[in-house]
């Protein structure tokens, strides 16, 4: 159950369930195929539900609004109309989508000199659909896309020939997130950077594919946390979610842990969550 409260004195939050990991003493694990190695589970993470707030990143002040910046709180708001409505065209989706996300987003909003997009998920599936590789429905659990080593990875993952060179720059994972119609069910909350504990907050996990192992992190629950999230977000409203930053300088947001959750005030029967998230690597020298 959750409700919707007042977090504090124009601020409007919401008061509901999250889900964590509980820490094990073996390293926690998901496989994306969908039949795992004889004797295996497709996961042994297992989770806990904590009540969490939510502030509602609209009830703020536009100055306040304004602090939460990807290098500040490891996420940030970006106001921008897509050429590109429905988003059923693969094609289209990886010419036409992935060059305006490059150029009029990741380029232009954060100063980088070059974006390489690695990746996209649509989600369509209800919130109540059971997950698994073929079923991309909201991912109700905290997390973070990658940990510094398989962030670091990536580059030499896919852009092999060239990542010593680029490696030796600042290096982000940028996920770009965006609804393709206005959230009203399970919209996305993101963790203030500020408020999450790095070295002890997260939990590495191994992410198993048929021919390599990445690396996400899990997250614990810890009262201290701040989470935030954008009601009835538009298309033409971008959440930036930074995944990893390769240079570390002190207060600045390394990554963000996000969670889809149940936003009690949706009205029964309320369309499903759709959104596409972009996976980018953005790099600040040639």
């Amino acid at each position: 159950m959750s409700v919707a409260v007042q977090s504090a004195p124009g601020h409007t939050s919401v008061l509901t369930d999250f889900n964590f990991i509980i820490p094990t003493k073996e390293k926690p694990y998901f496989y994306t195929i969908s039949a795992p190695p004889e004797g295996k589970l497709s996961t042994n993470v297992a989770s806990e539900s904590h009540k969490v707030n939510v502030t509602d990143l609209r009830s703020l002040p536009e100055e306040e609004r304004a602090r939460f910046t990807i290098d500040t709180a490891g996420f940030q708001i970006v106001k921008h109309e897509s050429a590109e409505k429905d988003f059923v065209d693969e094609e289209a989706i990886t010419t036409k989508y992935y060059k305006e996300t490059e150029d009029r987003l990741c380029r232009e909003k954060t100063g980088a000199k070059r974006i390489y997009i690695f990746d996209h998920t649509i989600r369509r599936a209800p919130h109540t659909a059971a997950p698994g590789p073929a079923v991309r429905g909201p991912v109700q659990r905290a997390h973070v896309d990658q940990t510094p080593k398989a962030g670091a990875a990536r580059v030499f993952y896919h852009l092999p020939e060239e990542a010593e060179r680029l490696s030796k720059g600042r290096v982000q994972i940028i996920n770009v997130w965006r609804p393709l119609k206005p959230v009203v069910d399970a919209p996305l909350a993101y963790g203030d950077y500020g408020s999450i504990d790095p070295e002890k907050d997260v939990i590495a996990t191994d992410l198993i594919y048929p021919h390599r192992t990445g690396e996400t992190y899990s997250v614990k629950y810890n009262p201290a946390q701040r989470w935030y999230y954008l009601r009835d977000q538009t298309p033409g409203e971008v959440v930036f979610l930074k995944c990893y930053e390769s240079e570390v300088v002190p207060g600045r947001a390394l990554l963000t842990p996000h969670s889809a959750f149940l936003d009690p005030t949706a009205p029964a029967g309320a369309p499903n969550r759709e959104s596409i998230e972009i996976r980018a690597l953005v790099f600040y020298k040639e």
